[in-house]
């Protein structure tokens, strides 16, 4: 009996879960990890979590998967998040674990054992995978050191991804057009305007 939790920094809307079938409430201290304390967890049907295996190697560890089953395909708000990558690539995902020891033969009742961290790094991929009756969620969360380790090949025109409130590409892109569409050559802050008459 394993209940997960999660948190997504997806701007906007930050995603705190946990499978089961109760809202848990952490207090203000109560963890010692500021991650969840005092913060809320809303509650999934477990049956419809499914977090894929930690792989290690030499060079750290591998992408982890988090899928959520069960959503209504209706469901036009999930898809807009999931259109807009400015609002989640490269932000923040965390999961953790607890076991939860049977009290009674039955397993109605539990004693939840102390929570541990079970992956830390950066949102990759975020993803809708639709049949016939359902739709899945699939996220993918890279390892800091992955992440850090690796060549972006972006630039500062690609600063809207990672921060949806940045407009600088936009309006030097703008800046730019318009010096051109003006007639007015050279270099923007310096170089000659042309020849004179």
């Amino acid at each position: 009996y394993i209940q997960w939790f999660a948190w997504m920094d997806i701007v906007g809307d930050p995603v705190f879960a946990v499978s089961g079938v109760q809202d848990i409430t952490f207090g203000a201290s109560e963890t010692g990890d500021p991650d969840l304390d005092g913060k809320t967890f809303l509650a999934i049907p477990g049956e419809l979590v499914d977090v894929g295996d930690v792989q290690h190697s030499e060079t750290g560890s591998e992408s982890v998967t988090a899928t959520l089953r069960g959503l209504p395909i209706e469901d036009g708000g999930l898809l807009d998040i999931v259109g807009q990558k400015a609002k989640w690539r490269k932000r923040e995902a965390r999961l953790w674990f607890r076991v939860l020891d049977p009290i009674d033969d039955k397993a109605t009742q539990f004693n939840p054992l102390p929570i541990h961290r079970y992956y830390s790094g950066y949102l990759i991929n975020l993803s809708v995978d639709t049949s016939a009756d359902e739709q899945a969620i699939v996220a993918t969360i890279e390892n800091y050191q992955a992440a850090l380790s690796e060549g972006s090949g972006l630039t500062y025109l690609h600063q809207s991804e990672f921060d949806p409130g940045d407009k600088s590409a936009e309006q030097t892109l703008a800046a730019a057009n318009g010096m051109h569409k003006a007639g007015v050559s050279g270099s923007v802050g310096g170089g000659s305007g042309g020849s004179r008459g």
